[in-house]
């Protein structure tokens, strides 16, 4: 009989359609009974993997803030998860043991987003031999369902791609032989989740009526506004191909025209989702918000403040003399009291786990006035889910690496800008190098936690700006690697700066060029 894959847990594990699948419910059926039982059985398929996608992309929960980390955008001593390891500097090669308290960092973005892709496979094969997708009242939803399907490969993919190394371009299932090794690149594992979006688009577009919120309750977008949505998805994982400056430069005219492009059709305003009871919500935000013993949870980085100051005195290290509390940082940037908060209380930051890791600063934008002043999972208030801020700042940069600055700074200078409209900064002159911090400053402040929760990481490792033997990827998870012929391995640390890998790619940022010495 036919054979269907998922990866899971362990390993690749393999079912027939004569052996049992979980489903949602507490329920198990075949894939004959699920199609005899649940006629909306490819509908809830789309919809539950949809939501996965959607949260794993910009929460990463439990792993999100690895990336800050590695970004300078939070800062922690914390050992839970053990989110110090990714901010403590020198920077330590990453740990890829199964037995890492840490592992979720590299086994929950693997694990979640190859699931998703293998269920969209199921819903794809089905549509593609000339079944049809229901929904629960029998109404035919066969051409938004393959749209939402090849989205989720996309981020899937994509995803998979940005943060890995290497992988497996699964476009079907791969029955009971399994994969012995991961044979895909990183960059062939984007440009073929690009495909997916360009399939998406298609089917998007052939669309008379769409309502997002038929798969995620809080998202409500039309039928315009999903394409959005896929585009703007797409040049955000698309762009997210590069490993250092070299590797942006060298893809050329073609690579950035197409991140611009889809830039092009993406947001222009805001897809924000207010709270519902089981919808979209931001958890990494919410851990960005938390206050916990008195002062933040998670804090900013001293990053934040350092490029936000206007005097060029603000350390870019918190000084290592107990007796020094830095004072709030003097800025221009209106934005910046809103979206950061001044505090003296270190909360759960350890002097004995380096004193140059703290921050007087906490993430502050997404917080609500009143009784919920460090959650957004009430009723009616905002969850970010993709800024149009974003958009612009991938449109800048596509500009300025095809050459076009006078044409980025324009982006950067628009009066509808974040930076300007609600920042009241000046214009910036159309040099590349103003262009460039710029891009840095914005990526820093503007999308804060509210992008992907990969997106500093992605934009400072193409840009050189990571510090010296930052990670610019991530390895197969070892429990992975162990069902394979392929032997466990990792990156990063200060002593492999420069390093390359598999592909001739840059495994470990150089630190030439880096934000900070």
């Amino acid at each position: 009989m036919k054979k269907i894959a998922y990866i899971v847990a362990l390993s690749f594990l393999f079912f027939t359609s004569c052996e049992k699948m979980q489903f949602d419910d507490p329920t198990t059926y075949t894939i004959e009974e699920a199609k005899l039982y649940v006629t909306d059985y490819y509908y809830k398929l789309a919809t539950g993997n949809f939501q996965s996608v959607m949260f794993r992309a910009n929460d990463g929960y439990y792993y999100g803030f690895g990336y800050g980390g590695l970004a300078d955008q939070s800062t922690f001593t914390n050992r839970v998860n053990e989110w110090w390891d990714f901010a403590i500097e020198p920077r330590v090669p990453l740990n890829n043991a199964r037995s890492y308290a840490g592992e979720s960092h590299f086994y929950y973005p693997y694990y979640y987003f190859y699931l998703a892709n293998m269920n969209a496979n199921i819903i794809l094969e089905a549509l593609d031999g000339g079944e049809s997708a229901l929904d629960e009242s029998g109404n035919d939803r066969t051409t938004e369902v393959r749209a939402m399907a090849h989205f989720i490969k996309g981020v899937a993919q994509g995803y998979l791609g940005s943060i890995f190394d290497r992988g497996i371009i699964a476009d079907e299932n791969l029955g009971a032989q399994g994969a012995r090794e991961f044979s895909n690149s990183y960059k062939e594992m984007i440009e073929n989740a690009a495909s997916h979006f360009d399939r998406a688009l298609t089917a998007a577009n052939s669309l008379t009526s769409f309502n997002l919120s038929d798969y995620y309750v809080n998202m409500n977008l039309d039928k315009a506004g999903f394409i959005r949505l896929i585009n703007s998805m797409a040049a955000r994982l698309y762009a997210s191909i590069p490993r250092d400056k070299e590797e942006s430069e060298a893809l050329g005219n073609a690579f950035w025209t197409r991140v611009l492009n889809y830039a092009n059709g993406g947001f222009t305003t805001d897809f924000i989702a207010p709270y519902v009871s089981g919808g979209y919500y931001n958890y990494n935000v919410y851990y960005g918000l938390v206050e916990a013993g008195g002062g933040p949870y998670l804090p900013a980085d001293i990053k934040i403040p350092y490029l936000a100051d206007k005097t060029g005195t603000y350390p870019n290290s918190y000084p290592l003399d107990e007796s020094v509390m830095l004072a709030p940082v003097e800025t221009d940037d209106e934005r910046f009291t809103r979206y950061f908060k001044y505090t003296q209380n270190f909360g759960y930051l350890r002097l004995d786990r380096g004193r140059n890791l703290f921050s007087n600063y906490k993430h502050n934008r997404w917080s609500q006035p009143g009784s919920y002043p460090n959650t957004t999972n009430v009723t009616g208030y905002p969850n970010p889910v993709f800024l149009a801020e974003e958009v612009r700042l991938l449109r800048a940069e596509a500009k300025m690496w095809l050459g076009d600055i006078a044409g980025a700074a324009a982006e950067l200078n628009d009066p509808a800008a974040d930076r300007i409209a609600i920042g009241t900064l000046p214009s910036i002159a159309s040099t590349e190098a103003a262009v460039r911090h710029t891009l840095h400053y914005e990526y820093s402040i503007s999308i804060d936690l509210a992008g992907g929760c990969t997106n500093p990481w992605t934009f400072m490792r193409r840009n050189n700006l990571l510090q010296k033997g930052t990670p610019t990827e991530f390895p197969i998870p070892e429990r992975q690697l162990l069902f394979t012929s392929e032997s466990v391995y990792s990156f990063g640390g200060a002593a492999n700066a420069g390093a390359k890998g598999k592909w001739g790619e840059t495994t470990a940022a150089s630190g030439v060029g880096a934000w900070k010495d």
